[in-house]
């Protein structure tokens, strides 16, 4: 059995194999706008996080590698249409190391381009499924419940943006949020459809996945926001400070209110207050440093640490009847770099 380095040496491996199979689903006798359209994200690639999930869970129980392409491309094609409408929502700039669809393109074109990426995933979905023979079922109902809820997350993130303000939301909001779409979504949903192409998609396998990967989900997202604010955009490819920027409720904007002072709090409830593009780079660096001096970006970092030690313990607990093996190193390891990650 072929044996890796790490995870990021595993994505690598199959990195180029399931970016080649979203090509071959994307039509090229369209005009060559259109095609740069749907072409945008997915040509830049991206970190392949969420596919090379499937892919090692899948081989993790036994699975076959052949299978477990098309699916993992399925997997990458959602989140280069959904970004691309997530960008759009957020007003991000920057995305993987260039302008996003909509600075490119303008809005009305890049939600097109969204979309029909979107019913080419659909395709790709239907031949992945009739590629499983009796998986096929369950297979194409994890897909579905993927995305709806994560569609869900993204309108319960929304909605705290535009419902609640800096002094009304809590903890658990924000971890009913992440959960949707990221949690679900980014870790333990492409873990249990590689569980599921592999012939292990009994409730009781899906639940151990789901116990473990939803602690690493949460260490994925602390990590994300701790990022958009300590990162630079060229060594993430993305803007930074967005979340400022749109008046995301993270986990250290909780932290920095329960611990500001009244005036240090009134002046983060006036930035807060503003609308996105009202919102000047002193507001956002007035937050930024506030954060950095409450400590509200260590406790984030802490809580994203304790959270991928709690999934590491429980996959060890979970997963005790898997021999120890080169892949099940590099799947523990795979959990731990959702909190550690740079970029």
């Amino acid at each position: 059995m072929e044996e890796y380095k790490d995870f990021k040496d595993f994505i690598g491996r199959y990195k180029e194999r399931v970016y080649m199979r979203i090509c071959d689903y994307i039509p090229d006798d369209d005009t060559t706008f259109m095609n740069g359209i749907m072409r945008c994200y997915v040509d830049r690639k991206g970190q392949y996080r969420r596919p090379s999930y499937l892919m090692l869970w899948n081989m993790l129980y036994g699975g076959k590698e052949s299978e477990a392409i098309l699916p993992a491309a399925v997997q990458q094609a959602s989140e280069d249409w959904i970004l691309m409408h997530d960008d759009i929502l957020d007003q991000n700039a920057l995305r993987r190391g260039g302008p996003s669809a909509h600075v490119m393109y303008g809005t009305e074109y890049a939600i097109i381009g969204g979309d029909a990426l979107h019913v080419v995933m659909w395709r790709m979905i239907r031949d992945a499924a009739n590629g499983l023979g009796d998986r096929s079922g369950r297979y194409f109902d994890k897909v579905y419940d993927i995305l709806f809820r994560t569609i869900y997350g993204q309108y319960l993130d929304v909605r705290l943006v535009k419902e609640f303000n800096i002094g009304n939301f809590t903890e658990e909001d924000y971890y009913r949020s992440i959960h949707m779409k990221s949690a679900y979504y980014s870790v333990y949903g492409p873990m249990q459809c590689g569980a599921i192409i592999a012939g292990r998609g009994d409730n009781e396998t899906l639940k151990r996945i789901e116990r473990y990967g939803t602690y690493a989900g949460y260490a994925f997202q602390i990590r994300d926001d701790i990022l958009d604010c300590t990162s630079t955009e060229e060594s993430l490819g993305k803007s930074i400070g967005n979340d400022v920027k749109e008046g995301t409720k993270t986990l250290i904007l909780l932290h920095a209110v329960q611990n500001a002072s009244q005036n240090v709090l009134s002046r983060l409830n006036e930035v807060y207050s503003k609308r996105s593009g009202e919102k000047s780079r002193d507001d956002i660096r007035f937050v930024l440093d506030t954060f950095a001096e409450l400590g509200s970006i260590r406790y984030a970092e802490e809580r994203a640490g304790d959270f991928a030690d709690r999934a590491i313990a429980e996959f060890d607990r979970m997963e005790s009847g898997i021999p120890e093996s080169n892949l099940k190193r590099i799947a523990r390891e795979s959990i731990g770099y959702a909190a550690r990650r740079k970029e």
